[in-house]
C-alpha cells in the first residue's frame, strides 16, 4: 500500500487496512515480539500475556510468559505454525466480569493494530486453545482460561482497494446527520500515499499533547466514530457475500464478521445537533459504496441517526457518578448475534462459540475509540458497565426506541445482505460508555 517505513505507519492506515488473514506466518525476531507483547500489554499492563512461539533463530518454541517486558519459558510441548499466538491471562470464575472480558478485547486488537503497522495481519477465531490451557495450568496450579484463539499470520490480503462504482445520490432525511469524511480517505490521500496521520505507537503509548476537545463542529466525532466501528475496505462493496469472504469489512476484528457492537451518541452540545440519543451507521445508506452525492457533493457515507429527543444527561451521571461535558457515546452489544453468517450454520457451531464473543468485541471497538482520542490529543474516560443486564437501562437509555430505528434502517438498505449482519437479533446490551475531558 505504501513505500514508507512499515513500522512507522499511521494509526488511521492500521485501521483503515486492517483485515483478518489466513496465512501461515514467517518467523520474527526477538526483538519484533517484545515489541508486538508490549503494544498488547499497553491496553491492560496489569495483565500477563501468554505467547506461543514456533522455533526462531534466537528462541525455541513454546509457551512463554510474557511479564514487565520480558520472556519466561514455560513449556516447550506445544509450539505454533504461526508467527505467534498470544492469550491475555483470565482466571475462570462462574460468570466472568464484563470489564474482564472488555480487556481482552482492548488487548486483541491493540495486537491486531501493532502487527498489521508490522506488515503482519491476525486470526481471531472463537474456539478454546485446550491444549495450552491445560499444560498452563498444570504449570501454575492456576484455573486460567484462554476463551479464543488468537494468532499473528502471514499477510495474505490485497492492498486497500477504492471504490469505483458511482456514488448514491441521496437525500437526507430528518433526524439523519451525515458526518464529516474521515481524515486519511480527504482528498483520495490514503490511496495516494499521501496521508500522514499520527504513527501508531504513538496513539498506543499515549504521547500526544492534550488540547480540550472542539464541540463547534462534528470533525471529533466524525473520526472517533469510524475508528470505534467503521468499515474500512471499499472494493466489495457491491457484493456483501465478497466482502466476508475477502475478510475486508470494519476497522475493528469481529468474529466471523458479525459486528455485534452498536455505538450510541448521547448528544447535550454538539456543534448543531439537536439534544437527543442517535446511533451510529457505519455501512452508509446502500451496503454498496463508501461514498455518497449529497446536494451536489461527494461525501464519504457514515452517518448517525436520531431515534430520541430525550435529554438525560443529568439522570446518566447521576446514575454512573461521572461528569461529562458535550456528549457520551455508549456501546451496546447484541448477544444473540456475535457470529452472524457461519455461526448458524451447524459446520460452523462445531468450530465456534460465540460466548462472550460480543463483549470482546466491545473492548475492541472501545479501542478505536481511545486510540483516536489519544491521536487527536483527546483526553477521555471510560465507564464499565457494572450490570448491563438491569432493565433499568432500556429505560434509562431508550434501547426500545433505539432496536426499532436500527431495524428499519437495515430493512430499507439497498442491497439489504443476505446474513442480515446489519439488524438486530436481540435485545441491546448496554457495556461501554466514552467521553471527553475539557
Amino acid at each position: 500500500m505504501s513505500n514508507k517505513n512499515e513500522l512507522k505507519m499511521s494509526l488511521q492506515e492500521c485501521l483503515a487496512s486492517r483485515k483478518d488473514c489466513s496465512g501461515e506466518g514467517r518467523t520474527l525476531s526477538l526483538t519484533d515480539i517484545l515489541d508486538i507483547c508490549k503494544s498488547a500489554n499497553q491496553a491492560a499492563p496489569s495483565k500477563s500475556l501468554f505467547i506461543v512461539l514456533p522455533n526462531g533463530e534466537d528462541y525455541s518454541g513454546g509457551i512463554y510468559l510474557y511479564k514487565d517486558n520480558k520472556l519466561t519459558l514455560i513449556a516447550n510441548k506445544e509450539k505454533t505454525q504461526y508467527s505467534m499466538e498470544i492469550y491475555p491471562e483470565l482466571i475462570w470464575k462462574e460468570s466472568i466480569e464484563l470489564d474482564e472480558l472488555i480487556d481482552l478485547g482492548l488487548i486483541w486488537q491493540y495486537l491486531s493494530l501493532k502487527v498489521e503497522s508490522m506488515g503482519l495481519g491476525v486470526s481471531q477465531r472463537a474456539k478454546a486453545p485446550k491444549k495450552y490451557n491445560k499444560i498452563i495450568n498444570n504449570e501454575f496450579n492456576q484455573n486460567y482460561v484462554f476463551l479464543y484463539s488468537v494468532a499473528v499470520r502471514e499477510r495474505d490480503r490485497g492492498a486497500l482497494v477504492e471504490d469505483t462504482s458511482k456514488p448514491l445520490q441521496k437525500e437526507l432525511e430528518s433526524g439523519t446527520v451525515l458526518l464529516e469524511t474521515p481524515g486519511c480517505y480527504k482528498d483520495r490521500a490514503i490511496y495516494k500515499n499521501q496521508y500522514q496521520g499520527i504513527p501508531l505507537d504513538k496513539a498506543i503509548f499515549n504521547q500526544m499533547e492534550k488540547e480540550a476537545p472542539n464541540h463547534s463542529t462534528l470533525h471529533e466525532i466524525s473520526q472517533l466514530l469510524w475508528a470505534c466501528q467503521g468499515e474500512n475496505d471499499h472494493a466489495t462493496h457491491g457484493n456483501r457475500d465478497a466482502l466476508e469472504k475477502n475478510g475486508y469489512g470494519r476497522v475493528h476484528a469481529s468474529g466471523c464478521a458479525g459486528y455485534a457492537v452498536y455505538p450510541i451518541v448521547l448528544v447535550d452540545q454538539l456543534a448543531n445537533l439537536p439534544k437527543g440519543a442517535y446511533f451510529y451507521n457505519p455501512v452508509g445508506f446502500s451496503a454498496l459504496n463508501r461514498w455518497i452525492r449529497v446536494d451536489e457533493k461527494v461525501t464519504y457515507d457514515h452517518a448517525i441517526h436520531k431515534f430520541t429527543s430525550n435529554n438525560i444527561k443529568g439522570e446518566i451521571e447521576k446514575e454512573f457518578g461521572i461528569n461529562y461535558s458535550n456528549y457520551i457515546i455508549l456501546l451496546c452489544i447484541d448477544r444473540k448475534k456475535p457470529c452472524s453468517g457461519f455461526m448458524h450454520s451447524k459446520i460452523g457451531k462445531a468450530f465456534m462459540d460465540p460466548k462472550y464473543w460480543a463483549e470482546i468485541e466491545a473492548g475492541m471497538a472501545l479501542t478505536g475509540l481511545q486510540l483516536q482520542a489519544n491521536a487527536l490529543g483527546l483526553r477521555w474516560e471510560k465507564s464499565i458497565v457494572s450490570y448491563p443486564d438491569n432493565p433499568k437501562y432500556r429505560r434509562l437509555f431508550d434501547l426500545d426506541s433505539a432496536e426499532q430505528s436500527i431495524n428499519n434502517m437495515a430493512a430499507n438498505l439497498v442491497n439489504l445482505p443476505k446474513n442480515e449482519r446489519l439488524s438486530l437479533k436481540g435485545q441491546l446490551i448496554p457495556t461501554v460508555l466514552f467521553f471527553l475531558q475539557n
